[in-house]
C-alpha cells in the first residue's frame, strides 16, 4: 500500500545555490548557505556564537567577521554540520513536527554522486531521524513532474549539469558536467537578482553543454525527447542561447521545482508497508 497519507512524505534537492523542498501543501526554496559569527560584548557580554542559514545567512554577510559556507558544492555535502543546518531550516520550512518519526524523506544527488549515497543517508537520519529516508538520482523528478516515464534530462544547476537518460523510470545512462549556473557567475553573485550573466558566459557555457549532448547521443540506439530543468533555465537569456546548439527540448513547466515535486510524487507511491528497503517497483 502506498503512502495514502501525503502529508507522511517530503522531498528535499539540497542544491548547491538553493535548497528547494516540497510537501503535501507546501514548497519552499532557500539558498543553501550556512553562517556563523561572534556576537560582540554589546550585543551578548559572553559573546557566544551565532549561526544562520539561507537567507539570514547572507544578511549576516555585512558583518566583517561573519563566516559563510555553501553547505553543497557540485551536488555532493561539503560540510556536515552545514548541511544537517540547511536540512533542518527545510523541515521547518515545510512547518515538519519536531518529531519526524512517521515521515518518508525523499532525496536526491548527482548521477556523479553514488558513492555519497550512504554518507548523506546516515547524515540524514541522524540529523531528522525520519521513518524512512530514500536518496536516489535527483533528476528523475523532473520526468516525473513532466509525467513522463521515458526520455532524456538535462538539469541545469547551479553546481553541475545532470545528463540522465530514463526508459521507464529505470536509470540507463548518466553522467554529471561539472559546468553549471556556477559557470555563469562569480561567487555568490546568483543570489542578486539584478545581476545578469554575460552573453559571452551564456554562449559558452550553451556550447560545452551542447557538445556534452552530442557526446552523449552517440552512445544511445535511438533518438529520446529531450527535457530541460533546473535555475539554470531561468536564467535570463540562457534558453535562448541553448536554442542555437540544441534546437529540439522540452522545458519543464515549473524548472526550479521540478526535480523536487518529482520525487515527492514518487514518494507518494512508494510502497508504506515496507520498511528499511527500496521497492523495486517504483524505485528504479
Amino acid at each position: 500500500m502506498a503512502y495514502e497519507n501525503h502529508d507522511d512524505v517530503i522531498a528535499l534537492d539540497a542544491g548547491t545555490g538553493f535548497v528547494k523542498c516540497v510537501s503535501s501543501h507546501v514548497r519552499a526554496s532557500f539558498p543553501s548557505i550556512y553562517g556563523t559569527r561572534r556576537l560582540t560584548r554589546w550585543e551578548d557580554p559572553k559573546e557566544g556564537t551565532v549561526e544562520a542559514v539561507g537567507y539570514e545567512a547572507v544578511r549576516m554577510s555585512i558583518y566583517p567577521d561573519a563566516v559563510l559556507v555553501r553547505a553543497v558544492l557540485e551536488g555532493r555535502i561539503a560540510e556536515e554540520k552545514a548541511f544537517g543546518a540547511i536540512i533542518k531550516e527545510a523541515t521547518r520550512q515545510l512547518g515538519c513536527k519536531r518529531d519526524l518519526g512517521s515521515i518518508l524523506v525523499m532525496m536526491g544527488l548527482p548521477y556523479g554522486a553514488a558513492t555519497q549515497k550512504q554518507t548523506l543517508e546516515k547524515l540524514v537520519q541522524r540529523t531528522l531521524k525520519p521513518a524512512r529516508i530514500l536518496v536516489i538520482p535527483q533528476s528523475i523528478g523532473t520526468l516525473l513532474a513532466e509525467d513522463a516515464k521515458t526520455g532524456l534530462v538535462m538539469s541545469i544547476g547551479q553546481g553541475t549539469t545532470e545528463l540522465v537518460l530514463f526508459e521507464d523510470l529505470k536509470y540507463i545512462e548518466g553522467i554529471s558536467i561539472p559546468q553549471a549556473c556556477d559557470y555563469l557567475y562569480d561567487g555568490l553573485d546568483y543570489l542578486e537578482h539584478e545581476k545578469k550573466a554575460t552573453e559571452k558566459r551564456r554562449l559558452n557555457l550553451a556550447t560545452i553543454l551542447a557538445n556534452e549532448l552530442a557526446v552523449f547521443k552517440t552512445r544511445l540506439l535511438r533518438e529520446y525527447d529531450l527535457y530541460l530543468s533546473g535555475g539554470g533555465v531561468l536564467v535570463p537569456g540562457f534558453c535562448e542561447a541553448l536554442r542555437k546548439k540544441i534546437p529540439c527540448f522540452k522545458v519543464a513547466k515549473d524548472p526550479a521545482y521540478s526535480n523536487a515535486q518529482g520525487l515527492y510524487k514518487l514518494g507518494t507511491m512508494i510502497p508504506s508497508s515496507t520498511q528499511g528497503r527500496q521497492e523495486r517497483s517504483h524505485v528504479p
